[in-house]
C-alpha cells in the first residue's frame, strides 16, 4: 500500500523538482479527499470554463474537500455544490 500511495504522491511531486514531505513548520501542499462522500457531477460542479463532459449526471464516490498550495487554502468542494 505504501508504494501506491507514494506514486500519486510523491512521484509527481519528484517530477515537477519539488520535494514531498510534511514537516513541522513547513508550507503544506495536499489534497485532503472524503472517500466515503458521493456527489453528483453538473455543469454547476465543473471547476473549468469548459461546462461539458461525458459523465454529466454520473454519481460518484470519494471527493477532494480542500486543497492547500504553500498552506493556502486554494479549492474548497463546499463553494462548488
Amino acid at each position: 500500500m505504501s508504494a501506491a500511495i507514494a506514486s500519486i504522491t510523491c512521484g509527481p511531486a519528484t517530477i515537477i523538482g519539488r520535494e514531498a514531505s510534511l514537516s513541522v513548520g513547513e508550507l503544506a501542499d495536499l489534497c485532503i479527499v472524503d472517500p466515503e462522500r458521493y456527489w453528483e457531477l453538473s455543469a454547476a460542479t465543473l471547476v473549468s470554463h469548459g461546462h461539458n463532459s461525458p459523465f454529466l449526471g454520473w454519481e460518484f464516490k470519494g471527493r477532494v474537500t480542500h486543497t492547500l498550495l504553500a498552506g493556502r487554502e486554494t479549492f474548497a468542494a463546499e463553494k462548488y455544490t
